[in-house]
């Protein structure tokens, strides 16, 4: 039996008021459509009023409504964890400010909130207060959260956290791998406290397979009024999920779903492709043809036509890479980016419909200007870092920023090209790619943790524009070149910056030691964001130049050091050879 690409579930719950006269417990559970369940997840979360607050019932319910709502409205691109961490801090920032409102100068919105996200084989919790999330599984309860609260010495207990608090808010995460047959609960402290597990476990065992989300809300109520009849005095609210299967695909499967459509044959001035025309060939490479064609629906725009080789046929990681980089261009909108546009039919093709852009790569515009000014150089990287800061905010990093990857345009703005190897932070947490064996990238350019650890962030795309400034600058590399053959540095301290004086004695010493900060082999060394790079090249850092003429020659100028330590020595020769 084929496995489905994204969890499934059964969900069910109950909630009443108790023995008290208003409910101030909320829950909210979500199965969105498959799309969604694979980008975002499955999405629960159980939330308990404060009964101290003047609004605690109001507050439960807009945190699992608000939550569900925006966290489903957040970038298909960024992980889990960031989507949720930015809805719960907004979501507490409103709650915490309307006891401060003129109009609500009053009232306090207090909730506790526990949430669960079954995405692919793994649950994301995320939790505050004295809500919690339980897994059954093999027959045995375990708590996953903590409660947050203390005992008193009059054996009171009291609430440590909540959302609306506290301006700053601390929540506590989990991740759990998902198996079939598991069994997730979400309660408030009415039921927890007053349900064991013997009992709890007692309702569970019979849940199976078979089971439907009537019967779950059956077995919820059922465990509620057990809370009830031994002495809870609270409002009881239960929330479970049946994990009936995880998507944990065979490399088969994977390479099955990725191969469904066919690889174009090189086309011509004339032919037709679904509802394009060619018009004229642009590029064909061995990894890929572009095409200059015309939409019988679109006459008055010129567009380019992306298909991969038919060399990469059989090759999974290239397919996977050149669809990823079509559902990436179809989510990213930025004029330093070329834009893709949506599929308008299925087609039995694998093609994109790109942006045309009418101008020359970076490489030929270094082959065009050997000796351009600082001023020009900045303008360009500052360009390429607006389109950078684009992908880390989408928790996105190009990996393989390099200067045939650049375009610019006849009024000399920049796109960024070709991103089919791009790591997508909420893709990489699913089970239904492949994990790319290699260092993705190009040799020179690629930073040298994914290059030895086959990890990258933002701050390996930020190495890799360093390089490219210094070549612009210079024509050459920080580093020495390396072969594929020569791949064989196994630390951070093989790579040996290379200072812009070697090359050309015309720049000033700020923007050498900028550049060799952007290009630090390790990145803890690196610069830590974008801004920082930028600052240093538009205005030079006095603290750092003090710091760098503190350093013997032997640092700050090998290559002069060994020079006058060569000639030094000649001379001594010389003289004995003299006596």
């Amino acid at each position: 039996m084929t496995k489905p690409k994204t969890v499934q579930t059964f969900v069910g719950g109950y909630s009443s008021a108790g023995i008290k006269s208003e409910n101030q417990d909320a829950f909210a559970a979500l199965l969105p459509s498959a799309a969604e369940a694979t980008a975002k997840g499955i999405t629960l979360a159980v939330a308990d009023g404060l009964s101290s607050a003047t609004k605690g019932a109001e507050a439960a319910q807009l945190a699992v409504t608000q939550f569900i709502n925006d966290y489903y409205a957040t970038s298909e691109t960024w992980s889990t964890n960031k989507s949720a961490a930015k809805v719960l801090k907004g979501l507490n920032q409103w709650l915490y400010s309307q006891g401060y409102s003129k109009n609500h100068s009053n009232s306090q919105w207090l909730t506790t909130f526990s949430a669960l996200i079954l995405k692919s084989n793994t649950g994301y919790i995320f939790h505050v207060g004295d809500t919690r999330v339980t897994k059954f599984s093999n027959n045995r309860c375990i708590a996953i959260t903590r409660d947050h609260n203390r005992r008193e010495l009059n054996q009171n207990t009291v609430l440590t956290r909540a959302l609306g608090a506290d301006n700053r808010l601390k929540v506590d995460v989990h991740q759990v791998e998902l198996s079939r047959g598991d069994i997730y609960l979400l309660t408030c402290d009415g039921v927890h406290d007053f349900v064991n597990d013997q009992d709890l476990s007692s309702f569970l065992t019979s849940i199976d397979e078979n089971c439907t989300s009537k019967q779950l809300e059956d077995i919820s109520k059922k465990i509620t009024q057990h809370a009830i009849n031994n002495g809870s005095k609270d409002n009881v609210t239960c929330l479970i999920a049946y994990i009936k299967e995880t998507p944990h695909h065979s490399l088969l499967e994977i390479e099955r779903g990725l191969t469904h459509k066919v690889f174009p044959p090189p086309l011509k001035a004339g032919m037709k492709i679904d509802e394009y025309e060619v018009k004229r060939v642009v590029h064909q490479s061995t990894r890929s043809h572009l095409y200059i064609v015309e939409d019988k629906n679109d006459l008055n725009k010129i567009k380019i036509l992306k298909a991969p080789s038919v060399n990469f046929s059989e090759d999974v990681i290239y397919i996977q890479g050149f669809i990823r980089e079509g559902w990436i261009g179809q989510r990213v909108s930025h004029a330093n980016i070329m834009a893709i546009e949506p599929e308008k039919s299925p087609s039995k093709f694998l093609y994109h419909i790109c942006e045309y852009i009418e101008g020359q790569t970076l490489t030929e515009w270094m082959h065009d200007n050997p000796n351009p000014t600082i001023a020009q150089v900045r303008d360009i990287i500052n360009q390429i870092i607006t389109a950078l800061r684009v992908f880390q905010r989408a928790e996105l990093v190009h990996r393989d920023l390099k200067p045939d990857n650049i375009m610019i345009n006849q009024y000399n703005q920049i796109k960024l090209i070709d991103y089919g190897t791009v790591f997508v932070a909420s893709l990489d947490e699913n089970q239904h790619t492949i994990k790319e064996p290699v260092p993705q990238g190009s040799l020179n350019y690629i930073a040298p943790e994914t290059l030895l650890h086959l990890t990258s962030d933002y701050k390996s795309d930020l190495f890799s524009l360093g390089v490219i400034c210094y070549e612009m600058l210079t024509g050459e590399l920080p580093f020495k070149p390396m072969k594929r053959a020569e791949v064989t540095f196994d630390h951070y301290s093989q790579w040996q910056y290379r200072s812009l004086s070697q090359h050309k004695n015309t720049y000033p010493v700020w923007l050498d030691l900028a550049l060799q900060k952007a290009t630090e082999a390790d990145p803890s060394k690196r610069f830590q964001a974008f801004s920082e790079f930028q600052a240093e090249l538009a205005k030079p850092n006095l603290n750092a130049i003090i710091e760098y003429k503190k350093l013997p020659l032997i640092k700050r100028n090998p290559v002069a050091f060994w020079q006058g330590l060569s000639g030094l020595l000649f001379i001594c020769l010389v003289f004995a050879l003299i006596k």
